[in-house]
């Protein structure tokens, strides 16, 4: 198979055993490592750093610029349609954005000018901007942030004032909650503290000298739970322990001093179940790890469970079903097996014991980490595959396989012995899993063919190896790491490189289970209203409705019941009225789930915010025969249109000024009732406002 490959053309689909996948082959011994979707294509950066591009075709893929390597961190953020990324080239470490062209592969700026490098880092988008820390000489490594231009690209603010940073290269990390961007850092005076910003330099400033005095209180493990952020911190009496913020001084407090008498239960290991924050602490000089719960107040932190001495859950990588939790923990009695806790201590137990005894069944969760950025929740712990979730145990007979669990015991199972006898199919040359909406594509050895990749739908039926890559005995180790147009992407050895890694196209075939006619969304005032019709629908139970601020990262905002079965026209609506954030653009999808659990997302729909930034209130709304409408900022050389549903204009009149906060009134007793839409178009800005008249 090694010397047929040579022979034939790179473009070699290679034949399947999963009827429904193709695997292609895009190109040869290019050592892809890694790769994030921008629209519709997938821009890749090889082990060197080289930049490359895919349209999903072996022609459409290819290394299209060589101004610049992206760095080895591989820090990367997608903002306005570009990917932004800390780029290595004769200027150094820098900032730099492309679009997926060489002309559109740009130096945003040379931050360090000359001999050094701003080294971005911590590259994150909130309100419309890009946050990172750089370094300059004169600043050290400080936070900045960016437009998106070079003019637009400024140090925010030098925190630690001088030479020295304010940045902790061994723990600083940003967390968005509330609208509120936090990070720890230290200004030289009151040490390693929390920190938060709102964009403006007035509006960085430390949140709480936690630790009083030059001492670190070294906040971290940042987790939002309703309006708190939750995270560990020293404060110097107390040892490491639970504290809250909402953003201020005095609302940033302990939460219990769990292990008292200073030295710290050091709590890690967060997850929101319940409505509540569940953790570890760990206490002794062997620890000793405990399950607690907390509702954010003293009195409602407490004791879930105490595990003993040498026990080691791992809740970090847990999944909620039916309202349990579910993770992997290894106790003395048992060995490494399945757990649940329901929140309570005599629900807190072991879930199966899958190889009896005290040996260890090394039962490993497979979270869904694909949601967090294919179209998911953007929380793993709440993701699963219809109902259910993959993981790998060793029940003492069969090696380690591939299992399925419902969270019952009779609906937990293994699915199929892939490498037949005691030998194990997972973990033997690496793992590497990815969920789609039909199944789990994951790397697994038969005993016969190496680690090669593997596909199921959670049947022993159709749990089989989707191709042998590098055929024979050899392992090609697939590494699965991104979706895009329906399509996953992995990397392989087919064993003609010595090593050499090739780019490889899986066809998912994924089919939307309704016929779309429509998708709309339009801004209305502080809202903006999503709009769908349906011409047909089979076996469909609801729509989950998602909404992102860089068209990629998409989060679950709602869900709006299906009709099911259909042949007639169906109409659907739902109010986004939390989308504005300052973002210029905001995206949206529908996630399309029938009743069997299975998911595939509709096409994407844009609402571009315009650049004065003004808000339309209309009122009355409905309305009868006098409409009346506001605007937060003076628009001048005003066309205003309205439409029906349709987009039908009924209604049209230019305004020479539209002043800011003046009342202005349309007399719209002639439209009949019906939905329609109010256009205040200026300049190159639009804003579209939905009303109703009855």
């Amino acid at each position: 198979m090694k010397h047929t490959l040579r022979l034939l053309p790179l473009f070699l689909i290679l034949i399947a055993t999963k009827s429904q996948s193709q695997v292609t082959r895009l190109s040869n011994n290019t050592n892809i490592r890694f790769g994030i979707p921008l629209g519709n294509i997938g821009i890749l950066a090889d082990s060197t750093g080289s930049l490359w591009k895919t349209d999903g075709t072996a022609a459409g893929t290819v290394q299209y610029t060589s101004k610049v390597n992206v760095d080895s961190t591989f820090a990367v953020a997608v903002f306005n349609n570009k990917i932004y990324f800390s780029g290595v080239s004769s200027e150094g470490y820098e900032l730099w954005s492309t679009d997926g062209t060489d002309a559109g592969t740009q130096l945003v700026k040379d931050i360090r000018a000359g001999v050094g490098s701003s080294a971005p880092r911590q590259l994150t988008i909130y309100n419309n901007a890009l946050y990172f820390f750089a370094s300059t000489a004169n600043e050290g490594i400080e936070l900045w942030k960016s437009d998106g231009t070079g003019a637009g690209t400024v140090l925010l603010k030098d925190i630690n004032v001088g030479t020295e940073s304010s940045f902790n290269a061994n723990q600083t990390f940003f967390n968005l909650s509330n609208n509120i961007l936090y990070f720890d850092a230290t200004d030289g005076v009151t040490g390693t503290e929390l920190w938060k910003t709102d964009g403006s330099t007035a509006g960085t400033v430390l949140v709480k000298d936690i630790n009083p005095g030059t001492s670190s209180s070294n906040p971290t493990g940042f987790t939002t739970m309703g309006s708190n952020v939750y995270f560990s911190a020293n404060d110097g009496a107390h040892g490491t322990e639970l504290w809250k913020s909402d953003g201020t001084d005095a609302g940033t407090a302990l939460v219990q001093d769990i292990a008292s008498g200073g030295t710290g239960s050091s709590p890690q290991q967060f997850v929101v179940f319940q409505n509540k924050l569940f953790f570890l602490v760990s206490t002794g000089f062997i620890p000793s790890y405990n399950l607690f719960s907390s509702d954010g107040t003293d009195a409602g932190t407490v004791l879930v469970k105490s595990f003993g001495t040498g026990a080691f859950p791992i809740i970090s990588l847990s999944v909620i079903i039916n309202n349990k939790l579910y993770f992997s923990n290894f106790a003395v009695t048992n060995g490494l097996e399945l757990w649940a806790t329901d929140g309570t201590t005599n629900g807190t137990k072991i879930f199966k014991d899958i190889n009896p005894g005290s040996a260890s069944s090394n039962a490993f969760i497979l979270p869904n980490f694909s949601s967090l950025y294919s179209g998911g929740s953007g929380d793993f712990h709440n993701a699963l595959f219809n109902g259910k979730i993959f993981f790998m145990a060793d029940d003492g007979t069969n090696g380690l396989e591939l299992w399925i669990t419902d969270g019952t015991d009779g609906g937990t199972v293994m699915v199929k012995d892939i490498n037949p006898g005691t030998g194990s199919s997972l973990l033997e040359d690496g793992l590497s899993w990815f969920y789609t909406s039909t199944g789990l594509y994951f790397a697994g050895d038969n005993g016969t063919s190496g680690t090669e990749l593997f596909f199921s739908d959670g049947t022993e039926g159709n749990t089989e190896m989707v191709s042998d890559i590098n055929a024979g005995g050899n392992s090609s180790v697939p590494v699965l790491f991104m979706f895009l147009n329906n399509h996953l992407y992995c990397t392989a050895d087919d064993g003609d490189g010595g090593g050499d890694r090739d780019l490889y196209i899986i066809d998912e075939d994924v089919v939307l289970p309704v016929a779309m006619l429509n998708f709309t969304a339009t801004l209305a005032g502080k809202s903006v209203d999503l709009n769908w019709s349906t011409a047909t629908e089979s076996n469909t139970r609801n729509f989950v409705v998602q909404r992102s601020y860089d068209g990629v990262n998409f989060r679950h905002i709602g869900t709006v019941n299906a009709a099911g079965n259909s042949v007639n026209k169906k109409d659907y609506s739902f109010i986004d009225a939390s989308a504005l954030n300052g973002s210029a653009t905001i995206y949206y999808r529908l996630q399309v789930v029938d009743k069997d659990g299975k998911t595939s997302n509709s096409k994407i729909a844009m609402v571009h915010i315009t650049a004065s930034g003004a808000i339309v209130t209309l009122y009355p709304n409905p309305v009868k025969d006098r409409l009346n409408f506001v605007t937060s900022n003076t628009l001048t050389n005003v066309q205003l249109r309205i439409t029906d549903k349709s987009g039908k204009i009924v209604l049209a009149q230019k305004i020479t000024t539209v002043q800011a906060g003046q009342q202005n009134t349309i007399n719209v007793s002639a439209l009949a009732r019906g939905s329609y839409y109010l256009q205040l178009i200026s300049g190159n800005n639009k804003q579209t406002t939905q009303f109703i008249k009855f």
